[in-house]
């Protein structure tokens, strides 16, 4: 029988609630060094993701995320002191807010192979929910993939 990403998933994900804010968020994923993680409402059921992403989004003009390529923003100030103010202004949101809800969800008993091509082509952690009741059971990142195979 063909292994599944039950094998390989971290059954004891870190999440944020949708009701936590942007900075909880931000200072777990920054202690962790997690490129996202999963926000769940008080059922436990996955919302979305929260990640660097999204908190890179909000460091520059709206603007500059709404065109393809990369535009010119001479007019924007680009020291540290500035993008620290702009991320002050999303510090206090509900990270629910900021969710990106199209994450790529996959069951204890998706096959292996289609595990790995999802990793490969999301380029994002994959959270692990129970077909039955929606809820988060894992989580599984590409280090949970390299460990696994390196063990």
């Amino acid at each position: 029988m063909p292994e599944t990403c039950a094998s390989i998933m971290n059954p004891r994900p870190v999440t944020v609630r949708s009701t936590q804010t942007v900075g909880e968020a931000i200072e777990i994923i920054e202690r962790n060094s997690f490129r996202s993680i999963p926000v769940t409402d008080e059922a436990g059921n996955v919302l979305g993701q929260f990640g660097v992403h999204a908190a890179l989004r909000m460091l520059v003009p709206r603007i500059a995320t709404e065109k393809m390529g990369l535009p010119d923003l001479a007019f924007v100030k680009d020291d540290l002191a500035d993008m620290r103010r702009r991320l002050r202004k999303f510090w206090g949101k509900p990270v629910g807010d900021y969710v990106d809800p199209e994450t790529y969800l996959v069951h204890p008993d998706t096959p292996l192979t289609k595990t790995v091509l999802a990793l490969y082509h999301t380029h994002d952690n994959l959270p692990v929910v129970d077909e039955q009741t929606g809820r988060l059971v894992g989580i599984i990142s590409y280090w949970d993939v390299v460990r696994k195979l390196i063990s």
